[in-house]
């Protein structure tokens, strides 16, 4: 199993950025503001890059990328020149799944978050069972959902959060569980009144990197 890019940023650093974008005032959100991708299609393990504008000037830009699964893989920071325009790369994991993956560019002092897609060729999405597995795969909220998953590295500390339908972290974890044997088990129990629909477990290393989304639903 290919590893993703140790230089991606850790997860400790991804998470409040996240938290940032969604409480983040709408008025922030610059309408002339945006990312678009040099070319729209990538192979896995290539690296992307993509143009953005309307960024306050000189201001850094937090990166992070959203997979077919909704894993949520964090990428090196970007500065904005003085116009705000921002040259922004992005390095694809080599076991990177294959579909839609989308960009997040977010400016630190404007809080202004913008989101690019692109087409990544790569491992087909059935593979990702292989490596992470939930049980019961779906349930009513209240339902306790036990996880595992493997490629870790042995006794490493792992990170992981929960990502709703609305694409919402419901819940996170920076330094939440460790490795026994590159395998990770957890279990996390679906709060009361929780929406229906698809979420997503994502578990990362934090010092190989390693990242496993997987699916389950609240019905």
């Amino acid at each position: 199993m290919q590893r993703i890019q140790r230089r991606w940023i850790a997860l400790g650093a991804v998470l409040p950025l996240i938290a940032l974008v969604w409480f983040a005032p709408h008025a922030g959100r610059a309408g002339e503001a945006g990312v678009q991708p040099l070319t729209s299609h990538v192979q896995a393990g290539q690296t992307i890059e993509f143009q953005g504008i309307g960024f306050a000037s000189g201001e850094r830009i937090a990166i992070w990328a959203t997979a077919p699964d909704q894993s949520v893989l964090g990428g090196e920071f970007a500065g904005a020149n003085r116009a705000g325009e921002a040259r922004i790369r992005f390095q694809v994991p080599r076991d990177a799944l294959s579909g839609t993956w989308a960009i997040t560019a977010f400016g630190e002092r404007s809080r202004i978050p913008v989101i690019a897609e692109f087409q990544v060729s790569g491992r087909e999405a059935e593979s990702a069972a292989l490596i992470g597995v939930v049980q019961p795969a779906g349930g009513p909220a209240g339902t306790r959902f036990f996880f595992a998953a493997t490629g870790f590295r042995s006794s490493e500390v792992v990170s992981y959060w929960i990502t709703a339908p609305d694409t919402r972290i419901v819940g996170a974890f920076p330094s939440g569980a460790k490795a026994y044997r590159g395998r990770v088990d957890l279990n996390w129990v679906a709060p009361a009144g929780s929406p229906a629909g698809v979420y997503v477990m994502t578990i990362q290393g934090l010092n190989s990197g390693i990242a496993r989304g997987i699916p389950f639903e609240i019905r």
